[in-house]
């Protein structure tokens, strides 16, 4: 078999030895590709981190926090303050799961009023605590422990999060105070 000319011949292996893997020569030619990804797949593959600094997160650690919200409260008072403020909680905790860069603004639409969570430098994120996660993806919420209504106005609670890729874990602790009009949100 004849390809003629040396250029035609690296012209019709080229994109087989890419294919196939080759990691010297994908390196030659894609050097930020990561070692052993094909380079077409670097070459096309979306940011999956937003611009806000949130990975995306998944249908079933959604349905993880929606359970775990939903669970079984120590006492009827706490169960009843928890169902009136599940909605903020769940998406509180949606976005808290997913920060992966410094900007605890993203977590400002749950804040109450003078309490905003730092824009440049936060480092209340779970991701934070957690040296081997993989920071494009969320972490999952396995628990929610200590629950305490120390006031009628004022719910405290933990948050336990795992890394699913490596067992790491963070604890972060929540209040939430009832605003004037009715509705939940976050002082700390």
């Amino acid at each position: 078999m004849t390809f003629g000319p040396p250029i035609r011949a690296l012209a019709c292996t080229l994109p087989l030895t890419l294919l196939a893997g080759c990691s010297y020569l994908t390196a030659l030619l894609f050097p930020d590709a990561p070692i052993g990804a094909p380079a077409a797949a670097t070459a096309t593959q979306p940011t999956v981190v937003s611009k806000d600094g949130l990975a995306p997160i998944t249908a079933v650690q959604v349905d993880r926090i929606r359970e775990v919200v939903g669970g079984k409260p120590p006492s009827p008072a706490v169960g009843k303050v928890v169902g009136s403020a599940s909605p903020t909680i769940e998406s509180f905790l949606r976005t808290e799961g997913c920060i992966t860069a410094r900007n605890g603004a993203v977590l400002n639409p749950f804040a109450a009023p003078g309490r905003l969570f730092d824009g440049t430098g936060f480092q209340g994120g779970p991701m934070a605590e957690m040296q081997y996660h993989d920071k494009t993806a969320c972490v999952t919420v396995q628990r929610i422990q200590n629950w305490k209504l120390v006031s009628p106005r004022l719910l405290r609670f933990d948050v336990v999060y795992v890394g699913d890729d490596g067992e790491e874990r963070a604890v972060k602790r929540h209040e939430l105070t009832r605003q004037p009009k009715g509705g939940w949100l976050f002082t700390r």
